[in-house]
């Protein structure tokens, strides 16, 4: 028998659009303020394996979210594999498409993407990084017939920082860089100018584009000379001249340790690990690692 013909149920724009309204408002009224942070280094993205080795995030677009975890984060939590202790707590938010087209270009990023980052503000301030894992479009089974979803489920885990570039301009989510990111700490000499924050620096005979070694500055110091850099490329060289790409400030590089990272909250311990190699291996034979 077929359906009555007096109700379109699966092609009526009205009624589609009224579901699309309650949902944005309910997120509205019980979701978060967030930020969508898209990976801009799309020419360095591994297509066949999924993978970009130098992820760059210099965007954040707010954008109101609806937290499906309420009582417990979700995944395989902690656990202990042959790799030793894991932790991958995983969480579920909605996303409004309407929201999503409203605040993030449509040129570029379409949909939320697989690798990005999401920006979620926990309590008294303090905020999480998450990566998406999967973009779920069909949890509302397009309802009501309308194939473009009403919204996006995002199933995320905890972002775990290897040294992606972070330059959003937010010192909240910044903060990742600073915190958790391998810096080295450049003892300067004479000079002039002064170093800006998020600033490239480098040492070129000439211009940025033919420099052998650069950095992004995280501090500068004037009091006691120090300028500390992060995402360094390249190995800065004692007694050449380290200049800033938009301050041009110049001064006169003079010693530093590659070995030591004042990271806030990661230990890197490859002083640690120098000096107990050269317990173990003897570096005076040609070949330390055999018989030859």
């Amino acid at each position: 028998m077929p359906i009555s013909p007096y109700f379109g149920n699966y092609s009526n724009r009205n009624e589609q659009s009224i579901i699309e309204d309650l949902i944005v408002e309910s997120i509205k009224i019980q979701g978060f303020d967030g930020f969508y942070l898209p990976n801009d280094n799309d020419a360095a993205r591994d297509l066949l394996y999924g993978e970009d080795p130098v992820k760059k995030f210099s965007s954040a677009f707010p954008v109101e979210m609806y937290l499906s975890n309420v009582s417990d984060y979700g995944g395989e939590k902690d656990f202990f594999s042959k790799f030793g202790l894991e932790i991958k707590n995983t969480v579920s938010v909605i996303l409004s498409k309407r929201s999503f087209s409203q605040r993030v270009p449509q040129n570029t990023f379409t949909r939320p993407r697989e690798g990005d980052l999401v920006y979620i503000p926990v309590t008294n301030g303090v905020g999480e990084l998450y990566e998406i894992k999967f973009t779920n479009q069909n949890k509302d089974f397009n309802m009501l017939g309308r194939k473009v979803p009403y919204f996006y489920e995002l199933e995320m885990e905890k972002f775990k920082y290897s040294q992606e570039v972070i330059n959003t301009g937010m010192p909240d989510i910044d903060s990742v860089v600073t915190d958790s990111g391998y810096t080295i700490h450049l003892n300067t000499g004479v000079g002039t100018g002064a170093y800006n924050i998020q600033e490239i620096v480098f040492q070129s005979p000439n211009t940025l584009a033919n420099a052998t070694c650069y950095g992004t500055v995280q501090s500068w110091i004037p009091s006691s000379s120090i300028l500390s850099v992060t995402n360094i490329f390249g190995n800065f060289v004692d007694g050449h001249t380290i200049i800033g790409s938009s301050s041009n400030a110049q001064y006169l590089l003079t010693t530093f340790d590659p070995l030591h990272s004042p990271a806030v909250k990661e230990n890197y311990d490859n002083s640690f690990i120098s000096v107990s190699a050269s317990n173990i291996l003897n570096t005076s034979e040609i070949n330390p690692f055999g018989s030859l």
